[in-house]
């Protein structure tokens, strides 16, 4: 499970890059809930609503430190990534903690929860 894992991260971040929201529709579960860094409580459709309108943008996104934790059919992510970006015509560049969670639904991995925190 590690390696099929370990591929739909490298979707995941793929997708992120390009904004391209029919993959992260079919990685993300539809009742996801996300915790992002300023302790905000976003849905999926709030979590891919910049992609959709463009107004972020992921220039680079480099990871690091990762760890996969296996618990049935459930995966935790751990990983550490180093982004940079415009939002809102706003260029940034940070460093976060992200904490994923892959679930199996029907032959498919998805992330259900997730959360990040500057580090």
């Amino acid at each position: 499970m590690e390696s099929e894992i370990l591929k739909l991260e490298a979707q995941l971040i793929t997708a992120i890059l390009n904004s391209n929201v029919e993959v992260l529709d079919q990685l993300l579960h539809d009742e996801l809930l996300f915790v992002n860094h300023l302790g905000m409580v976003l849905s999926k459709k709030d979590d891919m609503a910049s992609h959709i309108s463009g107004d972020l943008k992921i220039t680079e996104l480099a990871a690091s430190d990762r760890q996969l934790h296996l618990f049935g059919d459930i995966c935790t992510v751990v990983v550490t990534k180093e982004i940079r970006g415009v939002y809102l015509n706003q260029p940034f560049e940070s460093r976060v903690k992200f904490t994923r969670v892959w679930k199996l639904f029907n032959g498919d991995r998805k992330v259900i929860t997730a959360s990040s925190v500057l580090c």
